[in-house]
């Protein structure tokens, strides 16, 4: 196990809104208060125990050392370590790792990684998801070619993995009905209506082959995570989170040849379970970043569950729900739950700590001991993902 003195012992969210009316809105710095707050009390810590803070740069505009000014504003006194986060979906574990290297060498004691954005604004319409394009990356390699945006960008990808291997919309349609029979039993999920696979099929096409129920949905909210020492939550009333084993790969492939179909979970995944010293098999629960359900396919082939271009036929023919065979996001994941834009990844990560330790409610995974949890950030040209994370956690000993 590669952090042994390292327990993760509290996650947080707030509710997600969409707000149409200025008056519904709340601030970044608000999200992000509310989400320490809900964290702390998760794990019966003070503000005080506090030693290690990290956040991640949010999809609108913040001010430089925006991590040194919410510090302040959330009235956290010497601190003795900040960082950040800028890898878009794989944020989240990003914060994680970070946070357990920080406390493995005895630099922190109690790590904060808090994850906030506000993709939505009734009052700047201009505002929102992947709207800053200072350098000119976008506007200049990507616009041009007409992939304009996610969703154009990913029906490249949907339609490639279609043309080599035959994979379907009905089939990844399983993935969407899963979900959000997922997202009826979580009260923070923005869709809690059910859906079946002709209503995934008769959505509005949007990118072909993607449709309205392919996409995700913008929403804003804050979300924590907590990790200490393993002598600190041996003193606390919960149940601690190991980290048994993680992996990070970015720019995966050689972009003057991109193997489309193949993801850095390929390569994450690997030496996630190689850290582990464990396989697929020994997994309970999988929360796999999942901005579109093409991701989804793809991750289950790189992460082994089934060879390389069977992610169709096997999310198809698998019983996904959490009281199924392979529980799959059991939260609704982003499809249902919603995007939270950077922070996008924490949707994952806080629902794969909620489930090993047991407090998921009505759509708890029966005995989940070991989760898998994914983060996947940026979308480039040519190429599904632009960095990738895995992260193997498991349900540690009270003592």
């Amino acid at each position: 196990m590669p952090f042994e003195d390292v327990a993760i012992v509290g996650v947080g969210e707030t509710a997600t809104r969409r707000p149409d009316d200025p008056a519904e809105l709340r601030s970044l710095e608000r999200l992000y208060a509310d989400a320490a707050a809900t964290t702390l009390r998760s794990a019966g810590l003070p503000h005080a125990a506090v030693d290690g803070v990290g956040v991640v740069r949010s999809g609108v505009d913040t001010p430089a050392n925006f991590v040194g000014h919410l510090v302040e504003t959330l009235g956290f006194e010497t601190v003795r370590w900040t960082t950040t986060a800028d890898v878009g979906g794989a944020n989240a574990i990003s914060l994680v790792l970070q946070g357990a290297l920080a406390i493995d060498a005895g630099i922190v004691e109690t790590f904060l990684g808090l994850g906030a954005d506000t993709p939505v604004d009734p009052t700047d319409p201009s505002a929102g998801l992947f709207g800053r394009d200072p350098r000119g990356y976008v506007r200049n390699y990507m616009d041009p070619l007409g992939t304009q945006g996610p969703n154009s960008r990913l029906a490249h990808v949907q339609a490639v993995h279609a043309d080599e291997y035959g994979t379907t919309r009905e089939q990844l349609g399983h993935v969407a009905v899963a979900q959000r029979r997922h997202a009826t039993l979580n009260s923070r999920a923005w869709f809690d209506d059910p859906i079946d696979l002709d209503a995934y099929l008769d959505a509005t096409p949007i990118a072909d082959p993607i449709g309205l129920l392919d996409c995700v949905i913008p929403v804003n909210g804050g979300f924590g995570v907590l990790l200490t020492s393993a002598e600190r939550a041996s003193e606390l009333d919960v149940d601690p989170i190991e980290i048994a084993g993680f992996g990070e790969c970015s720019n995966h492939g050689d972009s003057r040849s991109p193997a489309v179909t193949t993801t850095g979970v390929a390569v994450a995944g690997r030496e996630a379970f190689r850290r582990a010293g464990i396989g697929p098999d020994a997994i309970d629960c999988w929360q796999l970043y999942d901005d579109y359900p093409i991701i989804v396919a793809m991750q289950v082939e790189d992460l082994g569950l089934c060879p390389k271009g069977d992610g169709g036929p096997f999310v198809a023919g698998t019983d996904l729900g959490y009281d199924g065979d392979v529980p799959l996001n059991t939260s609704g994941g982003q499809l249902s739950a919603g995007q939270p834009g950077m922070a996008a990844g924490f949707v994952q990560l806080v629902e794969g700590i909620r489930q090993l330790q047991r407090e998921a409610g009505t759509r708890q995974v029966p005995g989940a001991t070991r989760g898998v949890v994914t983060g996947a950030g940026g979308v480039a040209y040519g190429k599904p993902l632009r960095h990738c994370s895995v992260l193997v956690v498991e349900r540690g000993d009270r003592s």
